[in-house]
């Protein structure tokens, strides 16, 4: 059990070093400012709705390791991930529930292996064909986290 909370810890926060601006952000160098002074925009509630539900959404866990999850129509959410400290090639699924809140943010509960964690409601940003999550909307120096779709 303290194995999965250690890793619901490494693979739900953001933490993540800041970059300088004007530069497209490299995927371990990430803030919210950065990826705005590249262009990225916020999504909106239909655009989230159309880009990302149902379709396979992977991207580096915080602290190492990768995520590879669905948000789907149903409003639920499946996939796996995996850390460094792991054997080769295993992985923890996630499940969970998603919804958007009334400013556009994906809110998320899910659950790591078999820990709850806490609900927790994201921004998306998109830059090219490149997505982004932030805690906040407003803070330049708050930590996001890269998403793509898996081709």
């Amino acid at each position: 059990m303290l194995r999965l909370r250690r890793l619901a810890i490494m693979l739900g926060f953001p933490l993540v070093p800041s970059v300088a601006a004007g530069q497209l952000p490299s995927p371990t160098q990430e803030n919210l400012g950065a990826i705005l002074d590249a262009g990225s925009k916020r999504m909106s509630a239909k655009e989230f709705e159309t880009e990302i539900v149902q379709r396979v959404i992977v991207g580096p866990a915080p602290t190492g390791g990768e995520l590879e999850m669905m948000f789907a129509s149903n409003g639920s959410i499946s996939g796996a991930g995996t850390h460094p400290s792991f054997e080769a090639n295993r992985s923890v699924p996630i499940y969970g529930a998603w919804k958007l809140d009334d400013v556009g943010r994906a809110c998320l509960s899910m659950r790591i292996g078999g820990l709850l964690l806490p609900e927790r409601c994201q921004h998306w940003y998109k830059l090219a064909d490149k997505y982004y999550v932030s805690d906040s909307d407003l803070d330049r120096s708050a930590k996001v986290l890269s998403r793509t779709i898996k081709q």
